[in-house]
């Protein structure tokens, strides 16, 4: 999709914010209420703001946040994804986003910039090691390496795709590094 204009209306957003909304969800053309739409992301849906308190629903939520800051070619601060919207509330947000290309430009700088701290693996690998030296091989140690194996999986996973997505909304909003002067 081609970058989001300043000049486009709430309706045009609108409906993007829509498409994108049905594509990431669970179960698409399914009734929701607009009131708190992110919940219905997942099926059956969250209660109220609870869209976060499942693996299946962070992933989703970041899934739509994501395609959002792709469709627009903006970036979305921590707190703008900390709070649930209504849909009229999310296409304002994303409206002012659109507009802010200057902070835009912050944000991404400061995700890219960001230095990649491993101490949640760190103490994964060392409860590992803990148990598998206490237990040596027993049924234990076997379920607890699996447990790891799932917990790493997740984890940089998670990291590789959130590093993927900023590095192309990188190139998409500031281009080839040059230091043109933000608009």
């Amino acid at each position: 999709m081609k970058a989001a204009k300043k000049s486009m209306t709430t309706e045009e957003i609108e409906k993007i914010i829509l498409n994108i909304f049905e594509r990431t969800r669970q179960k698409p053309k399914s009734t929701y209420d607009r009131n708190h739409f992110l919940d219905y992301l997942i099926t059956p849906p969250a209660t109220k703001d609870n869209i976060k308190n499942s693996f299946k629903g962070v992933r989703k939520y970041y899934m739509f946040f994501e395609a959002v800051e792709q469709a627009f070619g903006i970036c979305f601060t921590l707190s703008d994804q900390d709070r649930f919207y209504s849909v009229q509330n999310f296409v304002l947000k994303t409206k002012e986003r659109i507009g802010n290309v200057r902070g835009n430009k912050i944000i991404i700088r400061q995700r890219i910039s960001e230095r990649e701290t491993y101490y949640i693996e760190f103490m994964l690998t060392m409860t590992l090691i803990f148990i598998a030296a206490f237990f040596k091989v027993h049924i234990a140690s076997l379920i607890v390496t699996i447990l790891w194996g799932i917990a790493m999986w997740w984890i940089i996973g998670s990291k590789i795709r959130d590093r993927r997505h900023n590095k192309r909304l990188f190139k998409r909003l500031v281009g080839n590094g040059t230091t043109k002067k933000d608009e």
